[in-house]
């Protein structure tokens, strides 16, 4: 492989290593609203919420050149995790 391709894949990797820190963080504040909410008696989840962040997900990914398809599968699978954390946390606050 020439020195171009290995220096391309490097950055893919730090790349990938900054997208999977960001990805933690945003579970750790997700988590945090979920206690918040919980304590003060509010749904876990706020459905206009969700869409207005999966459409506003999906927009900017267009209007960035990425496939809306693969924007919408992204933005799916993090939205349905944390979904899924806050209803099985609520459930086993109760």
């Amino acid at each position: 492989m020439t020195s171009d391709v290995v220096s391309l894949q490097r950055e893919i990797d730090r790349i990938d290593d900054e997208l999977i820190l960001l990805l933690q963080q945003r579970f750790v504040n997700s988590r945090q609203i979920g206690v918040i909410k919980r304590q003060a008696g509010q749904p876990p989840i706020d459905g206009l919420r969700v869409v207005s962040q999966r459409t506003r997900f999906v927009n900017r990914c267009i209007d960035a050149g990425l496939d809306a398809a693969m924007s919408r599968q992204l933005v799916l699978a993090i939205t349905e995790q944390v979904i899924a954390e806050r209803l099985a946390n609520r459930s086993e606050s109760s």
